[in-house]
């Protein structure tokens, strides 16, 4: 059998991370022994680690006990103190990934022989690729290069790293095109693949209510639109939503809206809706394994990201057989 490895960074609620457990869940047993390499052990964080495959061999890069430490700091960086011990702890980290991951690969090689294929599947390993002694390296770029660096430099020095990869992926045929276009040196390099969806499974959980509170169901009866995202006021544009949905109200839009997901910009989030007036009408749901069930009994979905790759809860939402709005 063919070895494989996977790297990524979390197990944590995202759309990134559940279209990698699909990627995994399909993948043929029979002809791979597969090894999940995660970045950070969130611990109870880690939603996704229940629906890895038995027989999937799993390795965290970093403690559970490092990524509170880390995510404490990282949180509290207006404080100086604080700002100072992350920013040690990144440099820390930056020198201690590259080993730690070369120790990993040395582990499975013992159990299984020579890796055939290693996936970068979110380029977090990028910037040491190259000190990894590797038979073949495949990245999978899950968004618009340009709109996510912005800055010239840091898009010039991203293709110098994807050129350390023997194939790149692009998640839809404008990405590639966009990338082959930016980066002319990669082409031959750069191949689409479409992010898997299980159309039956999404329909089966559209309709499961099992795990939901009391609380929970009485609020699926209600009348209302639903945004699901991770919480990032940049990419998700979540200003945009908040003003736009208080000015559909004032033209009569009775509907609420349920905001479900978690992230980085979550109190900045409940701050713009409660200087808005609008913590009676937008709920925060929070973050929920099963988001389908929520899209399902909504009115409508809405999506108002700046950018995407490919947008999978959009895709997701219309296999609930929803109505999109998308910015």
């Amino acid at each position: 059998m063919k070895n494989l490895v996977i790297r990524s960074g979390s197990l944590r609620m995202g759309g990134l991370e559940r279209v990698l457990i699909e990627v995994i869940q399909n993948i043929d047993r029979t002809k791979y022994n597969l090894s999940l390499i995660i970045e950070d052990d969130a611990g109870e964080q880690n939603i996704f680690q229940k629906d890895i495959p038995e027989g999937v061999d799993l390795y965290f890069l970093k403690s559970n006990e490092f990524f509170k430490k880390v995510d404490y700091h990282r949180e509290n960086k207006k404080k100086l103190c604080n700002k100072i011990m992350y920013n040690l702890y990144m440099w820390y980290e930056h020198r201690f990934l590259p080993k730690k991951l070369k120790e990993t690969l040395q582990i499975i090689e013992q159990k299984y022989g020579e890796i055939d294929c290693f996936i970068d599947y979110d380029w977090g390993a990028r910037r040491y690729i190259e000190r990894m002694d590797l038979k073949k390296k495949i990245v999978w770029i899950h968004n618009s290069v340009p709109k996510l660096l912005k800055k010239e430099n840091k898009i010039k020095r991203f293709g110098k790293n994807l050129n350390k990869y023997d194939k790149v992926v692009a998640i839809c045929d404008e990405m590639k095109e966009e990338m082959e276009s930016i980066y002319p040196y990669l082409k031959g390099k750069i191949t689409r693949i479409y992010n898997p969806f299980n159309f039956e499974r999404i329909e089966k959980l559209s309709m499961d209510k099992s795990e939901l509170t009391e609380s929970e169901k009485k609020l699926l009866k209600d009348d209302y639109i639903v945004a699901v995202s991770r919480l990032d006021m940049v990419q998700k544009d979540y200003m945009t939503l908040i003003k736009g949905y208080k000015i559909a109200l004032e033209k009569g839009v009775t509907e609420k809206l349920y905001i479900v997901g978690d992230g980085p910009d979550r109190d900045e989030i409940r701050s713009l809706i409660k200087e808005n007036g609008l913590e009676e009408k937008i709920i925060m749901v929070g973050n929920k394994k099963n988001p389908y069930v929520w899209m399902k009994n909504a009115k409508l979905f809405v999506h108002s990201s700046k950018y995407e790759g490919l947008p999978t809860v959009l895709i997701e939402a219309l296999i609930c057989g929803k109505i999109v709005i998308s910015s």
